[in-house]
């Protein structure tokens, strides 16, 4: 059976409000975690994000208001996240930086998974960046990393958009990062055994209270039954946020 994955989460000022429903006879469980300049701020599992059973497979995680890593850090405002058991799956995430210098952010989306002795994998990424002080944005790779990074079991399958990748926009203008994708028509390349998880890693330099986008997706699938897979969205969706006051 392939499971499905599709995220959304919105980004602004706020404070962590964090739902308490659990997710009966749910597994394998999401998990996201936050890092600014390389520093842990914050780390959410399906229970954290609000996720209750709608029937079935379907399952609902849904939240609003969020900051992370302090007055100067990072804001997210509203998450909806489904999880199915469907062939299909979107995600996005938007991301301001609240200071007022650029910040390095990686977000970290993980699901375990059931045991595959081989897979065939693929995914993509595309996304931007927003102006919002007038003073032009950078969206850029940092160095030794790239924007997106599909892992299964804590091994870097696939990197897109690599250092020194770097894009930017006029004041209160946006622009685009074109889709790139791999294993295509996803997901087609060959993969290793997955005994523990999936993961995409999305990682970016931003300047100073500005925002920037991402939309992306890791697909894998057993050999030879390619009828089960396993799917991981996450991403972030360009806006034009209210700068930090």
């Amino acid at each position: 059976m392939r499971r499905c994955l599709a995220l959304a989460v919105l980004s602004a000022a706020g404070v962590l409000g964090l739902g308490s429903a659990a997710l009966a006879n749910h597994t394998p469980a999401l998990g996201l975690e936050v890092l600014i300049d390389g520093v842990p701020a914050g780390a959410y599992s399906e229970d954290d994000l609000g996720c209750s059973s709608l029937g079935g497979d379907l399952f609902q995680c849904a939240g609003s208001d969020v900051q992370m890593g302090g007055t100067y850090g990072m804001n997210m405002d509203s998450w909806s996240l489904i999880l199915d058991a469907d062939p299909v799956v979107s995600g996005t995430t938007v991301v301001t930086n609240l200071n007022s210098t650029t910040q390095q952010f990686t977000l970290i989306f993980t699901l375990p998974t059931s045991v595959l002795p081989a897979s065939l994998m693929g995914g993509s990424i595309q996304g931007g960046m927003t102006d919002n002080d007038g003073d032009g944005v950078t969206l850029s790779a940092p160095t030794g990393s790239a924007f997106y990074t599909a892992l299964i079991d804590g091994v870097a399958q696939q990197s897109l958009y690599a250092d020194p990748t770097l894009f930017s926009a006029g004041g209160y203008l946006s622009g685009n990062v074109p889709n790139l994708a791999w294993g295509t028509p996803i997901p087609s390349a060959p993969g290793p055994a997955v005994t523990t998880n999936i993961r995409i890693q999305l990682d970016f330099l931003l300047s100073g209270n500005d925002s920037a986008s991402f939309t992306s997706n890791f697909v894998v699938i057993p050999v030879p039954e390619p009828g089960t897979g396993l799917l991981l969205a996450g991403g972030l969706f360009a806006l034009a946020l209210r700068r930090r006051r």
